[in-house]
């Protein structure tokens, strides 16, 4: 094999764990998954990931070694593109390099889930757990239009680039402030539940599982790093929460 071939199958194997890693997959399936493409065409790989770089070398059978770094500057959560990425490395013998190439990259230019799906993803997700919490169908209309509040926030610090606290911290603001002025009116009797509901929509679940997944798997840097993540996101929304609920109390007494 040729050294410009070895470093096709290095970008090539980067090229699916960095797929992976942008979309919410657990650090030991983006290294396996470098691996076994890197041996899939002959190579020895060696992956090491954290939540923000993918460290790969190979080495091939005259001992020579080549490696890449790369780093991963955004992440999300897309489990379709993580299901897809698997269900592709696991029929690896049935892809050549060019088709297996393209393949990745339509994964990776697969475009999410639209701004009107997103907004009812987040109403209907926010209005729903008042019916876990005991609420009423008045619960149910507040934490829906503040489902409504949080998507378009979200939109906004995305453009604006804010980053995940900064994010975080306004929504649950936005969402609580937006709770109290429904209790304010008269609309709903208990506050406690919109904003319940509308929060459950904010918290990491996923990343929170993924964390320990990492640290049961003896992935320790990454697990605590994602762990601290998680950590951050929650103090960003309880904070957010907390300030509009101070304010609204001082200025109205709601």
């Amino acid at each position: 094999m040729t050294k410009k071939n070895e470093y096709k199958i290095l970008s090539l194997a980067c090229h699916a764990g960095k797929i992976l890693l942008q979309n919410g997959a657990e650090v030991y399936r983006v290294e396996n998954s470098v691996c076994q493409v890197a041996k899939s065409y002959g190579l020895i790989p060696q992956c090491f990931a954290t939540l923000t770089c993918i460290i790969i070398t190979l080495k091939n059978s005259d001992g020579e070694v080549v490696s890449l770094v790369e780093r991963v500057n955004s992440r999300s959560t897309n489990l379709d593109k993580v299901y897809q990425v698997h269900t592709l490395l696991k029929n690896l013998s049935k892809y050549n390099y060019e088709e297996l190439e393209n393949r990745l990259l339509e994964i990776e230019q697969d475009k999410p889930y639209s701004f009107p799906i997103n907004i009812l993803g987040n109403c209907l997700g926010a209005g729903f757990f008042t019916f876990l919490f005991s609420g009423n169908f008045h619960e149910f209309i507040a934490a829906f239009l503040c489902g409504i509040l949080v998507a378009f926030t979200s939109k906004i610090t995305d453009m604006l680039n804010l980053g995940v606290f900064f994010t975080n911290l306004l929504c649950g603001a936005i969402s609580s402030g937006a709770a109290c002025i429904f209790l304010r009116y008269g609309f709903i009797t208990d506050v406690s539940i919109p904003i319940i509901s509308t929060l459950m929509i904010l918290v990491p679940g996923v990343a929170f599982i993924n964390s320990m997944r990492d640290l049961f798997s003896g992935d320790l840097v990454t697990g605590f790093s994602r762990l601290g993540e998680v950590a951050m996101i929650g103090t960003a929304i309880a904070v957010g929460s907390g300030i509009a609920l101070k304010l609204l109390l001082d200025l109205g007494g709601v």
